[in-house]
């Protein structure tokens, strides 16, 4: 997972490594009867405290923008905390020196970035908990889970769509994406089922963490997830398809031998008994779309 920011870790190394310089080159060592080793320490677990915190979100969080703020506002305050660090064997002639802006303007900004991430982190996981309270209910009354990804099954789905059907208003917009793991057989193939199993995984808990709470992803089967947009119209079905395609393909690591294919379906039935009708037909057309497209390639 860490591979992904990558280059946020070197962004920090390098402004660590010119702030280091900056310190050396402004102040003189203080000898070490004046060092005063309390504040030392207390500074020092501080600053592991804050590079903890920065280890944890790059070994566990994928790329996306509640990351990004994590990694900038975990990063500025480590920068803070090690040039206050510095200043306990340094000390600087003058007080308006610049080494003393750059200790204290970071750290404000670098909280305010973190409290974005952090909220950021709560919607996620409130999403995430409401799928699991719906999971554990389902899981009681009709064992409708995949027993891999935990996500909701192809028999969920259609009853989800059902209930959809009979309770909306003609007129308000409901759309199916349709979401294929493109080269997944291959990978499978190559590193073997349990390596395969554990990409599923950690693609659905992708998906799970990019879309509404008020929408419903399921695995319809193998390699292919379907995700149930309410009050979504066909067109904002079609852009998010091409956000999931666009932002996986940035990914890296293990999910960077597979491409996502999206295809966004809008739903007309009239009532519930139409449902099972309704995903076949949008099945059927991501099908032959994704078929078209492999020929194209192939030529």
């Amino acid at each position: 997972m860490w591979r992904q920011h990558l280059p946020s870790l070197l962004l920090l190394c390098a402004a660590l490594c010119v702030g280091c310089t900056l310190a050396l080159s402004l102040g003189q060592p203080k000898p070490l009867s004046a060092i005063a080793w309390y504040d030392v320490l207390g500074e020092a677990v501080t600053l592991l405290v804050a590079c903890g915190w920065l280890g944890l979100v790059v070994a566990y969080r994928p790329r996306g923008w509640v990351s990004h703020c994590l990694i900038a506002g975990t990063g500025l305050l480590i920068w803070s905390y090690a040039l206050d660090l510095f200043d306990e064997f340094f000390e600087y002639v003058g007080v308006d020196h610049p080494q003393s802006l750059l200790e204290s303007a970071p750290a404000p900004l670098g909280m305010l970035l973190l409290t974005v991430g952090v909220a950021g982190w709560m919607r996620e996981q409130r999403i995430v908990h409401r799928q699991l309270s719906g999971r554990e209910h389902f899981l009681r009354d009709h064992r409708l889970l995949d027993p891999l990804t935990k996500l909701y099954n192809r028999a969920y789905l259609q009853h989800a769509l059902e209930r959809e059907l009979e309770l909306r208003a003609p007129d308000e917009p409901l759309s199916l994406l349709v979401i294929d793991v493109e080269g997944f057989a291959r990978y499978n193939h190559t590193y073997g089922a349990v390596a395969g199993d554990r990409l599923l995984v950690r693609i659905s808990e992708w998906l799970l963490m990019r879309m509404r709470p008020s929408s419903l992803l399921c695995r319809y089967g193998g390699d292919r997830f379907v995700m149930l947009l309410p009050d979504t119209p066909l067109p904002r079905a079609v852009r998010l398809g091409r956000l999931l395609q666009d932002r996986f393909a940035k990914l890296g690591d293990e999910a960077a031998a597979c491409t996502l294919r999206c295809s966004a379906h809008a739903v007309d039935g009239r009532n519930g008994r139409t449902a099972p009708t309704e995903i076949g037909d949008a099945l059927a057309a991501h099908s032959r779309a994704s078929r078209r497209a492999q020929w194209a390639a192939a030529r």
